[in-house]
């Protein structure tokens, strides 16, 4: 993808990674929530906490921050997407839905904490 700014050519590219999909589920419902706001840590730890129990699996909500690094910044104790992290989420953000639909279907349940 190219973006032309004046008679400058600039490229981005978006490093594709792939977590589990409980991690991409984790990931999913942090930006989600990041993407209304920036929000206190603590917040996002209660959220992340929350979704994972709700899934009933065994998986350490507590690694968000290492599965957001390059998305997510804290600072003074509260979270908030990076410009790179919006521009991330903003373009991926259905696709990593319907991914973390298809493989943990009714893992989520109804009504999932999306964020």
């Amino acid at each position: 993808m190219g973006i032309i700014y004046g008679a400058v050519h600039v490229t981005m590219y978006v490093q594709s990674m792939r977590y589990s999909p409980v991690g991409e589920y984790l990931r999913l419902v942090v930006l989600r929530r990041l993407a209304r706001g920036p929000a206190p840590v603590e917040e996002v730890d209660e959220l992340a906490r929350r979704a994972v129990e709700a899934l009933g699996m065994r998986y350490d909500w507590r690694v968000w921050p290492q599965l957001v690094r390059r998305e997510v910044v804290v600072r003074d104790g509260v979270a908030q997407l990076t410009e790179e992290g919006r521009w991330i989420f903003e373009r991926t953000e259905g696709a990593v839905a319907e991914y973390v639909r298809k493989t943990l279907g009714a893992a989520l349940g109804r009504d999932p904490p999306y964020g």
